[in-house]
């Protein structure tokens, strides 16, 4: 173990235990991301190989998402395709572990997609990047609507996180109950830097999990994490991984900052 990283338990404990509520809800702070699995185009060269490995492969990606359930991650936050729901039911079996899902639904049919998820702990349904940055305030409204009719926390994710904060600020479109936002160091997939997002994400006051935190494996986590994390304005983290190996060092890592900048504390 390396100077200064927790203890394996240490880890795992913080890992478990980093949970925040929304309405009453409870999230996990810690989502396993499900990007990769899909073959992604943000990861360039190795998006392919991702894709061979594991698209419509659900005992390849359940691999995964048991390595990080091993690590206490608690959560998901899958992309509305029904191998990924399949691998969730399979790490559920084998851990016996119950997860909890932030699932993104859309954007072609995203109501559609809530039974992809059928007989899973989804706690909150995310409209897809591609209809929120499209839509109309009137068209978001109505499927948030029928997403909190059905007992779920109505969140939208963004490619554009400084447009979408200026259409919310002003009314254009409805408020959420959550966001989901890349936010990196890099300004990778982001329309403004990160101390101007994060500053509109303090005015705004919805509360946000960061995506892209790892700029798609153009970072590496320690400096990426605190980065990110000492913004103090990410209520949690969506970060995907391919590997035991991997989410050992990804997950970790994530522990050791937290727990060193007192996050999610405030200073």
């Amino acid at each position: 173990m390396r100077e200064g990283l927790p203890s394996p338990e240490g880890a795992k404990r913080f890992l478990e235990n980093a949970w925040f509520e929304v309405e009453g809800v409870r999230l996990p702070r810690v989502l396993l991301g499900t990007s990769p699995f899909i073959g992604a185009g943000q990861f360039g060269s190795r998006s392919y190989a991702y894709w061979a490995a594991f698209y419509n492969r659900p005992e390849r990606v359940a691999e995964v998402i048991v390595a990080a359930v091993e690590l206490g991650v608690r959560g998901v936050q899958p992309l509305p395709y029904p191998f990924l729901a399949e691998a969730v039911r399979r790490a559920q079996a084998l851990t016996g572990q119950e997860l909890v899902l932030a699932a993104t639904i859309g954007p072609d049919d995203p109501l559609a997609d809530l039974a992809v998820f059928d007989g899973l702990d989804m706690r909150a349904a995310l409209l897809h990047g591609a209809l929120t940055d499209r839509a109309k305030g009137s068209q978001l409204a109505a499927i948030m609507d029928e997403v909190r009719d059905a007992g779920l926390l109505a969140g939208l994710v963004s490619h554009r996180p400084m447009r979408l904060m200026e259409r919310l600020s002003s009314g254009e479109l409805p408020r959420p109950d959550l966001l989901l936002l890349p936010f990196n160091a890099l300004g990778y997939l982001m329309d403004a830097p990160a101390p101007e997002l994060a500053k509109a994400i303090r005015s705004l006051g919805v509360p946000v999990v960061g995506k892209k935190v790892l700029a798609a494996g153009r970072l590496r986590p320690e400096e990426a994490f605190r980065f990110a994390l000492d913004f103090r304005v990410l209520e949690g983290v969506a970060v995907g991984v391919v590997s035991r190996a991997e989410a050992e060092e990804t997950f970790t890592s994530l522990a050791e900052v937290a727990l060193e900048l007192g996050w999610p504390g405030e200073d």
